[in-house]
């Protein structure tokens, strides 16, 4: 909708603001949680290095992922857009690997720690949604139904509608994202909820989607083959999870 904001005369994308204020939020509203635990200003302190490194080298498995799912059409690995499962998978397993290794300055766990984090994470997903909306990119189908919406043209990025109207999927999936967020946010398994319900959701929004996302797997987006693989990563972990807890529960006992 609106690509770039002109402010004193230098033109900044509108995605790129959206992004630093997710990434703001995110650090904020995590602080403010960590400020309710004990010993809260260790725990930030050895958090936050954590944080700044996964946002880094996740923003550059974004982009990276993005160039390996393109990379057939674009004949080689070129760098030119940003995938979000990229950047979410890579940010993770790093902040998890860092979590796992360096876990002597915190009273919490890995598990804890992603908990945490969960929500403020979503948060951030959400203003980058929104960035995605205002940028134009991310968009659905074209339809002519009242629910579609307008984009302008943006040769700059190679994105033409020709005055048609398409799904406002960046809008649909925003909506999910503050729903999740919301239903999420007093659980105290929020990132295996996350895991369960943002999958879930993605898959069922990829069906509208009219944007280029990569090569198709039959039927379905990069995005969706990477949804189905997280949701049944989040099932086997909540079954061993169960597992585990029921035979503590019977070894108690006896």
């Amino acid at each position: 909708m609106y690509p770039v904001i002109s402010i004193g005369g230098a033109e900044i994308p509108t995605f790129t603001v959206a992004a630093i204020v997710g990434v703001c939020s995110f650090i904020l509203i995590a602080l403010y949680r960590i400020s309710k635990l004990e010993n809260s200003a260790k725990e930030a302190f050895y958090i936050l290095p954590k944080l700044f490194i996964a946002l880094g080298i996740g923003f550059a498995g974004a982009i990276f992922f993005d160039a390996l799912f393109k990379i057939e059409e674009n004949g080689g690995l070129k760098l030119s857009g940003m995938t979000f499962y990229g950047g979410i998978i890579t940010g993770a397993a790093v902040l998890s690997v860092l979590l796992a290794v360096f876990k002597k300055n915190t009273r919490l766990g890995a598990e804890e720690w992603l908990n945490l984090l969960t929500v403020p994470f979503l948060v951030f997903h959400f203003c980058g949604r929104i960035g995605c909306f205002l940028g134009g990119c991310c968009y659905g189908k074209e339809t002519d139904g009242i629910w579609g919406l307008t984009f302008p043209d943006n040769p700059t990025a190679n994105i033409f509608h020709h005055g048609n109207k398409v799904y406002p999927t960046q809008l649909y999936e925003a909506a999910a994202i503050a729903v999740i967020a919301l239903s999420i946010s007093k659980t105290k398994h929020a990132f295996a909820a996350y895991c369960f319900a943002y999958p879930a959701a993605r898959f069922l929004i990829e069906f509208l989607r009219g944007d280029d996302r990569g090569g198709y797997l039959w039927i379905f987006s990069p995005a969706q083959v990477i949804s189905l693989v997280i949701i049944a990563c989040a099932a086997i972990f909540i079954t061993v999870k169960v597992i585990r807890k029921n035979r503590g529960k019977t070894s108690e006992k006896t």
